[in-house]
C-alpha cells in the first residue's frame, strides 16, 4: 500500500490593492438577450467585445480572493484584465461574513444581480469564478460554461527526482501525490468517479504495465501485467471498461478490458501498432493512434470490435486524440508539420478540422486533454529543456490565449488528462 503525501502549491499571482477612490464610470443596464454590438462604450473596448472578449477590472475588499479571481479570469479568453486603458466592466468580490458576494457596474456591464458561495476557499472562489463566465455569458449572448470548479486535472511529474503521478485543482491550489513508485509512473487516466487514477508503470517488472490507484486510500493495484508492453488505461464514460494498447500478442494492439478485472478483448487488429486510445462520450467508439512509424493517424473502431476507420484530419503527424464530453463532436489532438508542432480540433459532424495553434506557431504544444467547458484544453508545452502544463482558449481565433498554468515547485510537467465534475 502506498499512501499518497500532500503538497501544497501556489501559482504565483499578482496581488491587487482595493482602490481606495470613488471609481466613477457611467452605468448602462444591458439585456440578458443583448449581444456585443448593441453595448454603448469606448471604441476601443468595443472593438474588444466584438471579438467575443469583455475588459473587466477586479475590485474586492480581500485582496487574496483579488488576486486569484483576477488570475482565473485572465486564464480564460473571454476576458481582459490586464492593460486595457479603457476598463468596460467593474466586477466587485466582497467578503462578508465568510462568503463570497459579486456585483458588477461600469459601461459594459457585465451582469445584473448578486452572485454569491458560501464560503471563501480557493474551490469557493472558483466556484464564484465560474458563476461570473456564465453571467458574462448570458448578458452578451456568448456561449460560456463552468470551467474552474468543474474539472481536476492529473499529470505525472518529476519533482522527486522521477516521475510519478498527481492530481490537482485547475488552479493548482491543491496539488496532491498520489503514486510514490520511486520508479516512472506515467500517463494517468481518470475513472469518472474520480476516485481512481490508471497509469502505466515500470514499477514492477522494469517493463510498461498498467496499474490503477485509490485515491481516498492510497492502496494501487496491477491492473495490465501481460507479457511485453501495457499501456492506455482509458476509462470508459461508464466507468466500466478500460481501454489499453497491449503487446502481449506481437504487435501492439487495441483491447478492452472491464474495469473489474477479467480477460482483456481484442477490439482491433492488423499489422501497424494501434495505442494512446480515447472514448467517444457516449462510449460506442474508441479513437485511437495508429500507422507507419513516422507517420500516424487518428482512427476509431466500434468498441465492440471491427475494422478501424481513419479519420482525415488534414495532417500528416496527428496523435494523442482526446475526446470532449463537454462538446462530443469534438476530437483535439496533437500534430507535427513543416519542423512545428501543435494541437488541432478535428469535428466529427463537419468532418473539418481546426487548427487552434495556428496563431502560436513559435510554440511546442501538444498532449491535449478537455476541459469541462468544451472550450478550453490543458496541454503540454516544451520550452527548452522544460516542460510545462498550460491552458489553452481552443476558440480564441485570431488571439489565442495559452497560460502556463503548473507551478515551479513541480518541475517537469507531463501527460495530462483531465476529469470533468458532474
Amino acid at each position: 500500500m502506498t499512501t499518497p503525501s500532500k503538497i501544497f502549491a501556489s501559482v504565483a499571482t499578482k496581488f491587487f490593492a482595493v482602490a481606495s477612490s470613488i471609481l466613477i464610470l457611467a452605468l448602462a443596464t444591458i439585456p440578458a438577450t443583448s449581444q456585443a454590438q448593441d453595448v454603448v462604450v469606448d471604441a476601443n473596448a468595443q472593438a474588444i467585445i466584438r471579438q467575443g472578449i469583455l475588459p473587466v477590472k477586479i475590485v474586492s475588499n480581500d485582496a487574496n480572493v483579488a488576486a486569484l479571481v483576477n488570475y482565473a479570469l485572465g486564464l480564460h479568453g473571454a476576458f481582459d484584465v490586464h492593460g486595457n486603458p479603457k476598463i468596460a466592466a467593474v466586477i466587485s468580490v466582497q467578503n462578508k461574513d465568510g462568503a463570497l458576494y459579486a456585483t458588477a457596474s461600469g459601461a459594459g456591464k457585465a451582469f445584473s444581480g448578486d452572485l454569491s458561495v458560501s464560503g471563501t476557499t480557493s474551490a469557493d472562489v472558483a466556484e464564484l469564478c465560474d458563476k461570473i463566465v456564465v453571467a458574462v455569458g448570458q448578458t452578451y449572448g456568448w456561449n460560456l460554461k463552468p470551467i474552474f470548479a468543474k474539472t481536476k486535472i492529473a499529470f505525472s511529474s518529476n519533482r522527486t527526482g522521477t516521475r510519478e503521478i498527481y492530481f490537482s485543482d485547475l488552479l493548482f491550489r491543491d496539488i496532491k501525490q498520489a503514486t510514490n513508485h520511486n520508479r516512472s509512473a506515467i500517463m494517468p487516466h481518470w475513472a469518472p468517479d474520480g476516485d481512481r487514477l490508471f497509469y502505466t508503470t515500470y514499477h514492477a517488472s522494469g517493463a510498461a504495465d498498467v496499474y490503477s490507484v485509490d485515491l481516498k486510500s492510497g492502496r494501487f493495484e496491477r491492473f495490465a501485467t501481460y507479457p511485453n508492453s501495457n499501456t492506455g488505461g482509458a476509462v470508459s464514460p461508464d466507468g466500466k471498461n478500460v481501454a489499453l494498447a497491449l503487446s502481449a500478442r506481437g504487435i501492439m494492439s487495441l483491447y478492452v478490458k472491464s474495469i473489474d478485472g477479467g480477460t482483456a478483448r481484442q477490439v482491433s487488429k492488423d499489422r501497424e501498432v494501434q495505442n494512446s486510445p480515447t472514448w467517444s462520450p457516449d462510449g460506442a467508439t474508441i479513437v485511437f493512434v495508429s500507422g507507419p512509424d513516422g507517420r500516424p493517424s487518428l482512427y476509431s473502431v466500434p468498441a465492440s470490435g471491427g475494422a478501424k476507420t481513419r479519420l482525415a484530419t488534414g495532417f500528416s503527424y496527428s496523435a494523442d486524440p482526446a475526446w470532449s464530453i463537454a462538446a462530443p463532436t469534438k476530437i483535439a489532438f496533437s500534430y507535427s508539420q513543416g519542423g512545428r508542432s501543435g494541437i488541432a480540433v478535428f469535428d466529427t459532424t463537419t468532418r473539418k478540422t481546426t487548427d487552434v495553434c495556428d496563431n502560436l506557431r513559435e510554440r511546442k504544444i501538444s498532449k491535449p486533454a478537455w476541459c469541462a467547458d468544451g472550450r478550453h484544453i490543458v496541454a503540454i508545452e516544451e520550452s527548452g529543456k522544460r516542460s510545462r502544463i498550460v491552458l489553452l482558449d481552443s476558440e480564441g481565433g485570431d488571439r489565442p490565449k495559452c497560460t502556463p498554468i503548473s507551478p515551479s515547485t513541480l518541475k517537469d510537467c507531463y501527460d495530462p488528462d483531465t476529469l470533468v465534475l458532474r
